[in-house]
């Protein structure tokens, strides 16, 4: 719901809506630099390109301090935080809004992180086939 929201109100801020309230189909007026079409995609690369630069760090912090919980604590908090902020998503806020949603998309990659650094110690505690099954359903969540 989020993306569709920031789709649409980009192209809002563009004046690229229709009367009737549609999305115009070539709408060439950037607003911030960039078509509004571009933001989703804008988005996801401001989030690979913070993964790349911040995870060997943060893989660092993760394994070889004591702040592997705190890592996933503080993640998932910020998460929630960043979600409670963007409620209030509406014409005047899309665009912080949707910086907001490109350090989302970073702080979950964080939080994948700090989840998967606890799969080694499980499977320290149970047998291989107990592992397997428990990795195998971890992941389709």
């Amino acid at each position: 719901f989020m993306s569709t929201s920031l789709i649409y109100l980009s192209h809002e801020a563009a004046n690229c809506v229709t009367p009737e309230e549609t999305l115009m189909e070539q709408c060439q007026t950037k607003v911030y630099g960039f078509l509004p079409s571009s933001l989703i995609p804008n988005i996801a690369v401001i989030t690979g390109v913070a993964a790349a630069l911040f995870m060997p760090f943060i893989g660092a912090v993760v394994d070889y301090t004591p702040y592997r919980r705190a890592t996933g604590i503080a993640s998932a908090l910020l998460i929630g935080l960043i979600q409670a902020a963007q409620i209030y998503t509406v014409s005047e806020t899309w665009f912080p809004m949707a910086m907001l949603q490109a350090i989302a998309g970073f702080v979950y990659q964080v939080q994948v992180l700090a989840s998967y650094a606890y799969l080694p110690d499980i499977a320290s505690d149970v047998k291989q086939d107990v592992m397997t099954n428990f990795s195998s359903k971890f992941v389709m969540l």
